[in-house]
């Protein structure tokens, strides 16, 4: 059996930007003067886990804040901008995870973000049915620990060398390739070039991806 596994939110829908919109609102919410502009952010996102960021930026600045209180606040704020904005999957999403479906391969989205969060996003979407959604709720540890992945390989009976991870950031690539999964680096509008340290980045996850499945499923017939 193959699986085909797509990491955070970032790797099938574009939120880089109403995610900094949103902190923004909380740390105003939270009487904080700070303001995330999309140059700092991108620098930020270098660090998987809302609630770090904003302790590390509070360090930095010699300020001490209920991080996780503030991060509780965004996630609030970031659900409501969702459900007010019209999403689209990325490009060559809904193509890659048809194509999946239509090759007998499972399909997973392997998040650690809220269960309602990712749920109204799925919904909002409208892709194919994936075969295991994960979620915080489920108490594994953020990325970079392999952990989550690990979970969704054992709930669909896949070896981790058969699988294939799409993810957009560091620790989500990290996090797959210490799983022992193949990693396809697929770097949205606030995106880093570092993936490309750590795995094969594509451009066209369409035409890149398929590829990548159909290697894998010849190398294991």
């Amino acid at each position: 059996m193959i699986a085909l596994l797509f990491g955070s939110i970032g790797s099938i829908v574009e939120t880089s930007d109403l995610q900094r919109r949103a902190f923004n609102m909380a740390f105003a919410e939270h009487g904080l003067s700070w303001s995330w502009d999309v140059l700092s952010y991108k620098a930020l996102l270098a660090k998987a886990g809302g609630a770090a960021r904003i302790h590390d930026y509070a360090s930095a600045a010699n300020e001490t804040v209920d991080a996780k209180a503030i991060h509780e606040t965004k996630t609030r704020l970031f659900w409501k901008l969702l459900e007010q904005t019209d999403l689209a999957p990325r490009s060559g999403v809904t193509d890659l995870v048809s194509f999946a479906k239509d090759s007998g391969i499972k399909t997973g989205f392997v998040t650690t973000t809220q269960k309602a969060t990712t749920a109204l996003i799925l919904d909002k979407l409208g892709l194919p049915e994936f075969d295991v959604v994960t979620h915080r709720g489920l108490g594994l540890p953020d990325k970079p620990d392999p952990a989550i992945y690990g979970y969704a390989l054992n709930m669909l009976s896949v070896a981790h060398n058969r699988a294939i991870a799409v993810e957009d950031n560091i620790d989500g690539a990290a996090a797959a390739r210490g799983a022992g999964l193949t990693v396809l680096g697929y770097a949205g509008e606030f995106g880093s070039a570092a993936l490309g340290d750590i795995t094969h980045t594509v451009k066209d996850l369409g035409r890149e991806g398929k590829n990548a499945l159909q290697t894998l499923v010849r190398g294991t017939a």
